[in-house]
């Protein structure tokens, strides 16, 4: 019948629009980390080991604000992240971009920028003089938010911007991010809430591309992989 014949076109409708949309994602994904890579902004040494700010020592360092001094690739990951931000209906109502200090607020400014919406940049902690703000720009009661960040690791460093929002009667629709380690995968999960997670990369994208351009020996990539599975990085058994 009839229906029986549309329902079909429609199923398959669904099935080509998600491969596509997957195509896309993953292109998405590895262009970003093949830019990351290029510019140094993700960095290893196996040797003399970095030391991250929690003390501890690492193999490996991201530095995402460096990208900003590359106009055609910043302009590149901007136009990536646009492209994610309007296929996603959830963001349709976003009026407010906010950056966190500091490596958010050169994203934020570019995006907002994009999207014609208004700019805010949160501080870590309130000034200790004048109105002793914590927000600057103006996030009015209800408005939607985009927080706006270089990386995310554990995701513990967003939750005073996450408060401070909400503090002003903000709500927040999601954060985006230019690198996600994929502790958090899709979601940041903060007082009951699960808010949404935007990234263009991830640590299993940047592996893939190391493997994939012979950059490191299979030994270093599993090593490099071991040391980001003990941090609590996800779908990284591939490189095991």
């Amino acid at each position: 019948s009839i229906k029986i014949i549309f329902s079909f076109y429609i199923f398959f409708y669904i099935i080509i629009l998600k491969f596509s949309m997957t195509n896309i994602e993953k292109k998405i994904s590895n262009e970003t980390a093949s830019i990351l890579l290029k510019k140094k902004c993700i960095e290893f040494s196996f040797k003399k080991k970095f030391q991250l700010t929690s003390g501890r020592k690492s193999i490996l360092y991201c530095d995402c604000r460096k990208i900003i001094s590359y106009t055609s690739e910043r302009e590149k990951l901007i136009n990536f992240a646009l492209k994610k931000i309007k296929s996603d209906k959830t963001l349709n109502s976003l009026t407010n971009i906010a950056g966190g200090e500091s490596a958010g607020i050169p994203y934020a400014s570019f995006l907002a920028q994009k999207l014609k919406l208004p700019l805010s940049y949160i501080r870590k902690e309130r000034k200790k003089f004048g109105k002793k703000s914590q927000i600057e720009g103006n996030i009015k009661t209800k408005d939607n938010v985009l927080i706006a960040e270089d990386l995310i690791t554990d995701g513990k460093s967003k939750y005073n911007f996450i408060d401070a929002v909400e503090k002003v009667g903000g709500r927040i629709k999601a954060i985006f991010v230019i690198f996600n380690y994929g502790i958090n995968k899709e979601f940041l999960e903060y007082k009951g809430k699960k808010i949404k997670i935007i990234s263009l990369a991830k640590w299993e994208d940047v592996l893939y591309i190391i493997k994939l351009k012979k950059i490191f020996p299979k030994n270093e990539i599993k090593l490099i992989a071991n040391f980001l599975n003990s941090m609590g990085v996800k779908n990284l058994k591939s490189f095991l």
